[in-house]
């Protein structure tokens, strides 16, 4: 169904900027678009529905109401409940391809880290060990969830190749180290898994013949 949300639960962050923040438009979970708040302009998220749907002409309007509310009211209740303590929450994360693996064909990485509050993370990823360049790496806004904790996506750009290994660790205010996943292709993980197999059963087979010959 479609969901219009003002993300007002960003504001509940003592370290998160408000200009950051936006106004949802979803439709099952998904985000269809947001409202830029210094703009007011709204921002497709799934391109391949925009030409498919129209925002609806008081979707600016309704954003400066919203985010205005969210504004004036949050601070008040803060304050009225004698300025609470922030809940930290860690976040989750994994790892996996956009599309079916292939080596030497262009694909995406996609890290998704869910369930966290503050919504400030940062996410780095390495190939074999070192940093990978920046201009292949892009990252959506933070999404909030119905519990009020957040999550997000970063892409890499990579073209699939032997023996690569490569790792998305993502830093949090509740984490003592950074949550680190790694990706390897599962086809070679296969193979190898195979190979060592076959060496196993052809070591086994000498060893038995070798029994047979010393028994003779």
């Amino acid at each position: 169904f479609l969901q219009q949300k003002p993300s007002c639960q960003k504001l509940h962050s003592q370290n998160f900027s408000s200009d950051s923040d936006g106004y949802d438009i979803e439709f099952d979970g998904d985000q269809l678009l947001y409202v830029d708040p210094v703009t007011y302009q709204a921002v497709p998220r799934l391109p391949e529905f925009a030409d498919q749907w129209t925002p609806d002409p008081g979707l600016a309007e309704d954003t400066y109401v919203s985010l205005g509310t969210c504004k004036y009211n949050i601070p008040r209740a803060i304050k009225r409940e004698n300025s609470p303590p922030e809940v930290i929450v860690s976040p989750t994360s994994m790892i996996y391809p956009k599309q079916d693996m292939e080596l030497g064909v262009p694909n995406t990485l996609i890290c998704f880290v869910n369930d966290f509050h503050p919504p400030e993370v940062n996410i780095t990823w390495t190939r074999n060990g070192q940093l990978v360049d920046r201009s292949d790496i892009s990252r959506t806004k933070y999404y909030s969830n119905s519990d009020f904790s957040f999550r997000t996506a970063s892409y890499l750009k990579f073209t699939p190749r032997e023996n690569d290994i490569y790792s998305c660790s993502v830093g949090h205010i509740s984490l003592q180290a950074p949550l680190s996943r790694f990706w390897v292709d599962v086809f070679m993980c296969v193979c190898g898994v195979i190979l060592g197999l076959i060496g196993v059963v052809t070591g086994l087979w000498f060893i038995m013949k070798a029994n047979k010959s010393h028994r003779v």
